[in-house]
């Protein structure tokens, strides 16, 4: 028995031995001699093969208890969210003195204001703080709620009253917040299934008022009115069988982006030639452009009324009837926190 398995390994060392030193189990690398490189290549083989053929480990399916969610917890420390200040970081806040004007004083010393947008320079005019004292001496100060919720004053509509007969609008409505207007105003009167065609130079607020919207956002060149002909033409061939689609033209009227002006004139003859309707935002033009600050539409000789809807940047918005004048947000009651006058027909 002892002598059958010597004879076995000496059997086994000599076909190792064979292998090892066998000709074509021979390889010269970098001018090296090496031997066996068929089995070691053969063994490695071998190995990869268990390998892959052994299960992956996976840690057993069992929820975190109680015990174990805390202690987790208590162990958890979350980064900051900017780093610490030491002594090589001193940190000295800009202290506003005064009205934020064209010139200031920030840490007692006077500056030139680039952040402002007081653009008509009308923070500390005579008029404006004599009507502020009067109105507070009339209503007070403190807090209150906004309008949908805290109630409509005579203020509101005394100044709705005032603008729209100044732009020569049916009515106007009082925003709190100038964003806000076009939050709510493209959602509400553009729904799913409608289509915007939308310059794509607009700022940050229609942007976001188109997203709200859902609805089917086209863009067309800057400014470009040959690239707002084509996309015109390409809709209306593609709709040109649908029914109740409602269609809006989003522009600005100074755009905040570029500071280039619309072409508000070839716009309303593509938008009337096409069946569009127009919404435009007066942000940055309102007070600026025409003859007696009337925006855009004086600028160009464009009655207000080609306007479907119109936005200046005091926080309102003004809704002009090209049909009729009519209580559209009575058949939509979700609109009653935002809108308290009256709205075109055909919004």
């Amino acid at each position: 028995m002892a002598s059958s398995f010597i004879n076995f390994v000496n059997t086994t060392i000599d076909l190792v031995t064979y292998a090892l030193h066998a000709p074509s189990a021979r390889a010269v690398v970098f001018g090296f001699n090496i031997g066996g490189h068929l089995f070691i290549e053969v063994l490695l083989l071998v190995v990869i093969l268990f390998l892959l053929s052994q299960k992956s480990y996976k840690p057993p399916k069992r929820p975190l208890s109680n015990k174990e969610i805390d202690e987790l917890c208590d162990e958890w420390v979350p980064q900051p969210l900017i780093p610490s200040l030491n002594d090589e970081m001193p940190y000295e806040p800009p202290v506003l003195e005064s009205a934020a004007g064209p010139h200031t004083i920030v840490n007692g010393k006077e500056v030139v204001n680039f952040a402002s947008a007081n653009y008509l320079g009308l923070i500390g005019h005579q008029k404006l703080l004599d009507s502020c004292s009067s109105a507070l001496e009339k209503y007070g100060v403190g807090s209150c709620g906004p309008r949908g919720f805290y109630g409509t004053i005579d203020v509101h509509l005394d100044c709705e009253g005032r603008i729209s007969k100044f732009l020569g609008t049916p009515d106007s409505i009082l925003y709190s917040y100038g964003l806000s207007t076009m939050f709510s105003a493209i959602p509400a009167f553009s729904k799913k299934g409608d289509i915007i065609v939308a310059d794509e130079g607009v700022h940050w607020g229609i942007q976001n008022g188109l997203y709200l919207s859902r609805s089917t956002v086209v863009y067309f060149k800057h400014n470009n009115m040959d690239s707002l002909r084509e996309t015109l033409e390409n809709i209306t061939s593609i709709y040109k069988r649908t029914k109740n689609l409602r269609r809006y033209i989003v522009i600005e009227a100074l755009y905040q982006n570029s500071g280039q002006i619309a072409p508000l004139d070839e716009i309303i003859k593509l938008k009337e030639k096409y069946c569009f309707r127009i919404l435009l935002d007066e942000s940055n033009s309102f007070g600026v452009l025409g003859s007696s600050g009337r925006g855009l539409t004086e600028h160009y000789g464009v009655p207000v009324c080609r306007v479907s809807i119109y936005r200046v940047s005091l926080g309102l918005e003004f809704v002009t009837d090209e049909h009729k004048i009519s209580g559209l947000w009575r058949r939509k009651k979700e609109m009653r926190l935002f809108f308290t006058g009256f709205v075109s027909e055909e919004a």
